[in-house]
């Protein structure tokens, strides 16, 4: 059992600070994080590290759930997949896990693009399943009766340790999903809901990162944000319903964009490890973004094929993931100043 420490308590805290800023000008993250955070004792990020590590060991198939279609072209954005893909980079380095991608068939080459930035090979299941250092893309059924099929026989076949949703929208009580803004996507969006629902029922360990209430694992956070987020509470379709999907998760991480929630439980996991490595740096991060761009995925916001997220540029997602760096290094040896001067020539 991985149990933080006081200290690794306090820098969680500091880690969920960092990645729930809010910047993005939508004004809803600082409560989505108050209300995930009542429902779970420790930070948020570390708790997911935390779950991570206890039930991941070397080998264990890991299936991370992303893609978000954005309206009007349907075409997948890079928060998500970027996380998704520095993500999956860390379970290998920290945990010697084998991932597999899960995500809409527009968005294959999306994610595709994105762990071949952060590191990866990509290549058939079969082959993730023997070769280190690979993952595997698999593109999910659109229709719910195919996609609940799938989803019972992967499981069985794969049998996998955890499933992670990184800003990957989820079905609401009446079976359709929407942007944050309440526009139907439910036609483009694969039915991976099914795969995280047999989960639960398998008792495997569930994990979502959202940004914005639309995103499987909200569920448990519904009524606040039916009560903070514009559209939440009838959507802009004509179905008539919430933005909220249905399915819940076992941990749900509140962030301000859902890549930065992916690298908080990678600098986590670094941090529990004491292995600074384990959360990628600048260079890997622009590349991911770079390639993911490249391969088809818009910065959401604006709808170019810039590189960046939420309307953010590349260079302040860098940023971010530097601070994290700097976090997890001081963490690792946290308090030793008090205790020893850290320098030679003091």
């Amino acid at each position: 059992m991985v149990t933080p420490t006081p200290e690794q308590r306090r820098m969680g805290d500091a880690i969920d600070r960092l990645v729930s800023v809010e910047i993005t000008g939508r004004g809803v993250i600082g409560e989505l994080y108050a209300a995930a955070r009542r429902i779970q004792e420790d930070p948020l990020c570390l708790t997911a590290a935390a779950r991570l590590l206890e039930a991941v060991h070397k080998g264990d198939v890991v299936l991370l759930a992303t893609g978000l279609p954005t309206y009007p072209w349907f075409a997948g954005e890079q928060d998500g997949p970027v996380g998704a893909a520095t993500l999956a980079r860390a379970l290998v380095l920290g945990a010697g896990a084998r991932p597999v991608v899960l995500t809409d068939p527009a968005n294959a080459e999306i994610c595709a693009a994105a762990l071949r930035g952060a590191g990866l090979y990509v290549r058939p299941v079969e082959d993730a399943l023997r070769l280190p250092t690979t993952a595997a893309v698999v593109a999910f059924p659109l229709e719910w009766d195919e996609a609940a099929a799938r989803a019972s026989a992967m499981l069985d076949r794969l049998r996998p340790a955890a499933l992670i949703a990184i800003e990957r929208p989820g079905a609401n009580e009446r079976g359709h999903y929407h942007s944050s803004g309440g526009k139907r996507l439910t036609d483009h969006c694969a039915k991976i809901d099914s795969a995280f629902a047999a989960a639960r029922t398998r008792g495997i360990l569930t994990i979502a990162v959202g940004d914005g209430g639309n995103e499987i694992g909200c569920a448990a956070i519904r009524d606040t944000v039916l009560r903070v987020v514009p559209h939440a509470t009838r959507c802009a379709c004509p179905c008539g319903g919430t933005v909220v999907p249905a399915v819940e998760t076992d941990i749900l991480v509140a962030a301000a964009i859902s890549n930065w929630g992916a690298y908080g439980i990678e600098a986590a996991m670094a941090l529990l490890l004491g292995r600074p490595e384990v959360m990628h740096g600048r260079d890997v991060d622009a590349r991911t973004q770079e390639l993911c761009a490249a391969a088809g995925a818009n910065n959401d916001g604006p709808g170019l094929l810039d590189v960046g997220a939420d309307a953010l540029p590349g260079p302040l997602h860098g940023h971010v993931v530097d601070l994290l760096g700097t976090m997890v290094r001081n963490g690792i040896d946290f308090g030793r100043l008090y205790r020893e001067p850290r320098y030679p020539w003091f």
